[in-house]
């Protein structure tokens, strides 16, 4: 009987992931690490980059505000000099109807300016303004038994004046008001703090100074005025990012400016009405932002001071700044600058979101497309890297292609803008660097020979470019001993000023060899000055022969201080004050010609520009005449050349850290011998 036999055994199967599968799980893991890696790298980088970036971007969109609003507010500052100059020589202050056509030609002159006035010791004030609803109107009050009575009159196209209101007594004397009383007490030219004015309802800020009689005893003050809410406009304009904000403040937190130009509590009308202040906006963005301001230990009122903070409002974080900047003697400002944190960082995150995204999605696709993944997802962020190390490096040329997603292609275009502002920026400083050469180039290289003479001229210019101007000219090159002297101020600094420097360095070498007198060729510039310019423009002007064969000195200024003639055997300074209409204000102004002599060995001539004199230290003081005239007394037996280094080696002492504010510019003229009898 067959036996039948047991069932086989079978052996166990050995089973596992199969080697297609270990290495699609191989090269997906590869994939996820290289990308998160990469991915890392990537944000670090970029995240770096971007605060770099970021602080660099809050300091130029605050510096360019700080830029705008000195140049703003300063141009008040040449406008009341020349004012009070012309208050002791030109204007009508005993006559209120020809002062009102005066200040009314002075401020159509000034387009930015929104009031001028002159107020005297009586009380009685004399303006031209520009009120709300447009035009020119004139303003003339005095005070007759106690009570201020006000004509107003609109003044026409054709020039001629219209009445527009009268009243018996509105209350008003100038005496009283702030501009008046802090010019008087402090004797200089200052700046009141912002206010509402008076009568137009609006913010703005004065600038005054006193006008002295004979005595030296204030006999009145003038005043400018400029309506604040053009730097409103201005803040609106300006723009960090897309959902930015730019304002302007005091360090007691008034609002000055801010993008809804909504910076009173009221109208403002006859004295009524008071300024915001950051805590009663009614805007809670900036009342965070000076929560947050207030709260950092590291604010600083300091001048020039930036500041950069961080807060969190409504769970969404926000990056902010604040400028802290001096504006004269008087007054110091805040630029205020707030963004959200996302403007800045949203393309950094979306570029990482999406590698992570595209990193996720190659492991479940196949191992062939998962290296075509990674090198969408790594080949735009390693040209990212790459971008922003050549950026780091100072390439500014470089471009930003990197290809992929439109969300890349985004990113790059948006880097490559800002790239191009940082070059503009760049080519402008190399621009303005190149302005300055050429400017310096202007001023004499040596100085003449001239028997009988010996010379110097030194010029320092605050800014690049500037426009204070020397020059010397001999008028007779066969006999060298007709020396002629010109030294000028424009108003401002900067490109605009050195141009107009350079038209009237190139009008006086024109003319200057020509035959005709000082008065003449005074005349002939300031004709072809305000033709170009249309009264937007002036400059002072010191224009003077040294008449060695005669042994003269002979001179025309236009609005520009005297000369110090100090003759060390009196050991007195002759300072003869007369001066005329700056260049530039109107075409028909008349000039005179003065005499000085005779000229005697060793006697010491010094011109200069007010920066000389009125240059500050780090407590406001001004350097002042007097230690210019103990200067020149000190070092008369010198030579004009030690003369010329010892002034500006105490300048640099008095003036110390601080920073310059205006141009230096003097000329010095030693009489080595006495001129021929």
């Amino acid at each position: 009987m067959a036996t039948a036999e047991p069932p086989a055994t079978t052996a166990p199967t050995q089973r596992g992931f199969s080697f297609r599968t270990k290495l699609m799980l191989s090269v997906c893991g590869l994939v996820l690490a290289t990308g998160s890696v990469i991915g890392w790298m990537a944000f670090r980088s970029a995240h770096a980059t971007t605060e770099v970036l970021v602080d660099s971007l809050f300091r130029e969109v605050s510096g360019h505000a700080v830029t705008h609003s000195r140049g703003y507010v300063f141009r008040a500052l040449p406008l009341v000099e020349s004012l009070r100059m012309l208050a002791t020589a030109g204007l009508a202050t005993d006559d209120s109807d020809r002062l009102a056509r005066q200040l009314t030609a002075f401020l159509v002159a000034n387009p930015g300016m929104s009031w001028v006035s002159y107020s005297d010791e009586a009380g009685t004030f004399t303006g031209a303004y520009r009120p709300v609803e447009g035009g020119l109107r004139v303003n003339q009050s005095r005070i007759v038994d106690g009570r201020t009575q006000l004509v107003e009159s609109d003044v026409l196209p054709d020039g001629s004046w219209k009445h527009f209101k009268k009243e018996d007594n509105t209350g008003y004397d100038p005496r009283q008001r702030p501009f008046y009383k802090k010019a008087k007490n402090q004797m200089r030219q200052v700046w009141l703090p912002p206010y509402v004015f008076y009568n137009q309802g609006v913010p703005g800020i004065s600038c005054a100074a006193p006008v002295l009689n004979e005595e030296g005893k204030v006999r009145g003050v003038v005043s400018v005025d400029f309506d604040l809410t053009a730097l409103s406009d201005f803040a609106a304009r300006l723009k960090l990012s897309e959902h930015s904000t730019i304002f302007l403040f005091t360090t007691d937190e008034a609002l000055l400016a801010h993008p809804n130009q909504r910076t009173m509590t009221a109208s403002g009308q006859a004295g009524v009405g008071k300024l915001l202040t950051l805590r009663d906006t009614g805007d809670p963005l900036v009342d965070s932002f000076r929560v947050a301001m207030n709260a950092t230990p590291s604010h600083s009122d300091k001048d020039d001071a930036f500041h950069f903070f961080e807060f969190r409002r409504n769970g969404t974080n926000y990056l902010a700044s604040a400028t802290t900047f001096r504006l004269g003697d008087d007054l110091t400002w805040v630029v205020g600058a707030v963004a959200p944190k996302a403007d800045f960082v949203a393309g950094v995150w979306e570029s990482q979101l999406w590698a992570i995204g595209a990193g996720l999605g190659a492991l479940v696709i196949a191992v062939a497309l998962a290296g075509w993944m990674a090198s969408r997802v790594s080949g735009p962020v390693q040209a990212l890297i790459a971008f922003m190390q050549h950026v780091g490096g100072g390439d500014l040329e470089a471009q930003a292609k990197f290809g992929g997603n439109p969300e890349f292609q985004r990113l790059a275009a948006a880097l490559n803008q800002m790239i191009a502002e940082l070059r503009d920026h760049v080519r402008l400083r190399h621009s303005l660097n190149v302005a300055m050469q050429v400017q310096q180039r202007l001023l004499p290289q040596t100085c003449p020979k001239v028997e009988g003479l010996d010379i110097a001229g030194h010029s320092t210019y605050c800014d690049e470019t500037g426009g204070d101007y020397y020059d010397f000219l001999v008028l007779d090159p066969a006999s060298k001993d007709h020396l002629l002297i010109a030294l000028g101020d424009v108003m401002g600094h900067g490109v605009a000023a050195a141009l107009v420097m350079a038209g009237a360095r190139a009008i006086l070498r024109d003319r200057a060899a020509l035959k005709g007198s000082l008065t003449e060729l005074m005349s002939r510039i300031n004709r072809l000055i305000a033709a170009d310019h249309e009264g937007t423009r002036f400059m002072t002007m010191h224009l003077a022969v040294v008449d060695v064969r005669n042994g003269v000195y002979r001179w025309v200024s236009a609005g520009h201080d005297p000369a110090m003639i100090y003759d060390p055997a009196t050991d007195r300074f002759d300072e003869n004050d007369a001066g005329d209409m700056p260049l530039g204000i109107i075409d028909a102004a008349d000039y005179a010609e003065h005499t000085c002599g005779p000229l005697k060995a060793g006697q010491v001539i010094v011109v200069g520009t007010d920066g000389v004199w009125e240059m500050p230290n780090a407590q406001g003081e001004q350097f002042g005449k007097d230690r210019l005239r103990a200067l020149i007394r000190a070092n008369a037996a010198r030579t004009a050349d030690e003369i010329s280094a010892e002034i500006r080696r105490q300048l640099d002492n008095f003036r110390a850290e601080t920073k310059a504010v205006d141009d230096v510019t003097f000329v010095i003229v030693k009489l080595a011998t006495t001129p021929p009898a």
